[in-house]
């Protein structure tokens, strides 16, 4: 396994605000890579997936934009921010977010990425409607999303984002029939649709393509619209170990990345977080290495 960070870590940098969260009362990073590329060679990490929604348009990025050293940078698409981004594929309800997706699938592949993250919809674009409704109206567009990346050579890997539980994501991938469709594993997520921690993970193992690994405080609500409040890894209660050792047994080997979501409205350190969690990741994560580099964040980040 390798040791990563997925950039909506640093959400508030950007400019983004959770319900509840505090400002950071930093001046925002504007929609480029470079702070995160910065940060992410500092401190040594394998791998780092950029959230497409901090980023320029796709047609702009070329490979000097995202150098990054020995880190190997992938894509997270599918985040629905500013206000009017699509949720993902919307839960197949508009061409338009396809089209949007094969923007970025062509960029990935143009800059040699392997594999990206996708997400087919959110918690808040999920509705009501029964499961089987829902899954059956992705099945078309999610396998012409993978046909395209297919003949470009990429895999795409879709995370359970909130809006699916762990056998309908997989319901998702089977009736597709495409070879290089994947499961980006949220473990957080799992619990917010009802899906036991330990249980999805063990589920979605034997697809799962990339990690994005989170951890919590005690909450009586795991539902709760944004899901539990982030805290560093190994400062909260969900069983880290455990779930990494599901992933070993299944033959996992791809990245591990820390991801914080909500924050709260206390006044915290994402930057120190995202640090505190690679360390832990390096002490716990099965084949993880030492740092290639140093931590030396920069003061105008922390500022």
């Amino acid at each position: 396994m390798r040791v990563g960070i997925d950039s909506y870590s640093y959400h508030r940098r950007y400019g983004e605000l959770r319900a509840g969260e505090r400002d950071p009362g930093a001046a925002v990073w504007p929609l480029v890579p470079a702070p995160v590329l910065a940060h992410a060679r500092d401190l040594g990490v394998d791998d780092l997936f950029l959230e497409t929604c901090y980023l320029p348009e796709p047609e702009t990025i070329d490979g000097p934009m995202l150098e990054a050293g020995p880190v190997r940078v992938g894509f997270s698409w599918g985040h629905p921010w500013p206000d009017g981004a699509f949720h993902g594929l919307d839960g197949g309800r508009t061409p338009a977010a396809e089209d949007h997706l094969a923007r970025w699938i062509d960029a990935a592949a143009r800059l040699g990425h392997p594999v990206m993250r996708i997400t087919l919809g959110s918690p808040a674009s999920r509705g009501t409607e029964p499961a089987s409704v829902l899954v059956g109206r992705l099945i078309e567009p999610t396998r012409r999303a993978a046909e395209r990346a297919e003949a470009v050579g990429l895999s795409l890997a879709i995370e359970n984002h909130g809006d699916l539980r762990a056998e309908d994501v997989l319901e998702v991938i089977e009736r597709t029939g495409a070879s290089n469709l994947g499961v980006t594993l949220d473990n957080v997520n799992l619990i917010r649709v009802g899906d036991d921690m330990i249980e999805g993970t063990r589920m979605l193992a034997p697809r799962t393509l990339l990690v994005q690994l989170k951890d919590h405080p005690p909450t009586p609500d795991p539902t709760v619209w944004g899901g539990p409040i982030s805290v560093a890894l190994g400062e909260g209660v969900a069983p880290l170990r455990r779930i990494l050792d599901v992933l070993g047994t299944a033959g996992f080997d791809g990245p591990v990345c820390v991801e914080l979501a909500s924050l709260g409205s206390e006044q915290v350190d994402e930057l120190a977080m995202i640090e505190c969690s690679v360390a832990w990741l390096r002490d716990n994560v099965p084949g993880a290495g030492s740092a290639v580099g140093s931590i030396q964040s920069q003061e105008a980040m922390h500022g």
